[in-house]
This record gives structure tokens, sequence and C-alpha cells, in this order.
């Protein structure tokens, strides 16, 4: 499954690399999630292999893992890969525009039935009904509705994750706006524990 979502910044890309680049200054402007931790392992510069571990809390779970950039070309492309099962890959890039410049970021995962339940945060009755969808292959004239429906989930999971990273990624140009206002000066700080920009 791929999703995305753009967000146009009137700020300069080289202000804005550096903020989505650093995971531990962009998470903490993820309005859908509570940073419990992020560090950065292996030192600083943020730059090829470099190792995130993330630990926040999201729907009252508490979700850990590491990430690890498999491409940086700073101002403009920023990729990681989630080391998790299965793994995902977060594609990052910004483009300079007359204005400022385009943030896009695309996530692409793999995503099974079981954790599509999981992602698919319906009504109870939806979760009902996709009980009675798992028992569709013991009707063979019925096993094409089976995908059928699945596809319908992943589609209703695709939408709802875009709009979440277009949240995000509002958050992101508002703080970008608003940093040289704050008197940085355009030098983007790391933000301290518990603050959310």
């Amino acid at each position: 499954m791929t999703f995305s979502a753009s967000v146009d910044i009137r700020a300069d890309a080289a202000e804005v690399f550096p903020l989505v680049s650093d995971l531990r200054r962009k998470a903490r402007l993820n309005p859908g999630i509570e940073v419990i931790r992020i560090e950065l392992l292996g030192g600083e510069p943020v730059r090829e292999g470099s190792v995130f571990r993330h630990r926040f809390a999201k729907g009252g779970r508490i979700i850990e893992y590491r990430s690890r950039c498999v491409w940086c070309v700073p101002p403009r492309l920023f990729e990681t890969r989630g080391e998790t099962d299965p793994p995902f890959e977060v594609h990052v890039t910004v483009e300079p525009t007359p204005a400022g410049c385009r943030l896009t970021q695309r996530e692409t995962v793999a995503i099974p039935p079981e954790l599509l339940d999981v992602l698919d945060t319906g009504p109870a009755p939806a979760r009902t009904f996709r009980d009675i969808v798992r028992l569709l292959p013991l009707f063979p004239s019925a096993r094409h509705l089976g995908s059928e429906l699945w596809a319908l989930q992943r589609e209703r999971v695709a939408r709802r994750l875009s709009g979440e990273l277009e949240t995000w990624l509002d958050a992101i140009r508002a703080h970008a706006e608003a940093a040289p206002s704050r008197g940085l000066g355009g030098v983007r700080q790391p933000l301290g524990q518990g603050e959310s920009g």
C-alpha cells in the first residue's frame, strides 16, 4: 500500500530539509502521536546510514521500532526504511518553488489482512462485518466477495493514512513558516523534550 501527501511551504528548501530529515524534530510535529523518545544512534549529522530509534504512543498503544536512512541528498531528498515486519519506506522530497518549497512525503508498506484490522479504526459493527468476511472462503461461490471487500478496506485505510499524513505536513508547514518569527533567524533548533513547536 502506498499513500502520500504534499504541502507548499513559504520557506526555502534549505531551511525545511533539516527539519524533515531529523526525525527527532519532525516526529514532535505529528499531532497524531505522543512522542515518548526518538534517538539518533551513531551521532550527528543525519546522513545515509543514520539509524533512529522510535518510541511513541498512538491510539492507546506504545509503538517502538528502528528506521535507517537509506538515501539522503540535501536539501531535496530523504528516504528511510523501517526495520519492522513488514518493513516500510518513507520517501520525502523538498522541491524549490517560486514562493518557497513543496514538501511531499510518500509512504509504502505491505499490509497483511490482520494488520488492516488494526489500522482500520471503524465502528464495532464494521469489525463484526470483517469477521463475516473471513468466513467467505468457506463458501466457494462467495470467495470473490472476500477479496473485493479486502480491497475496499485497503482503500479506506489508505485514505485515512493519507489524511493523517496531510495533517502532519500541515503542522510541519505551520512550524516552518512561523520559525523565523520566533527569533531563530532561519536557523532551525531541535525541539526540546515535550516542546511541540
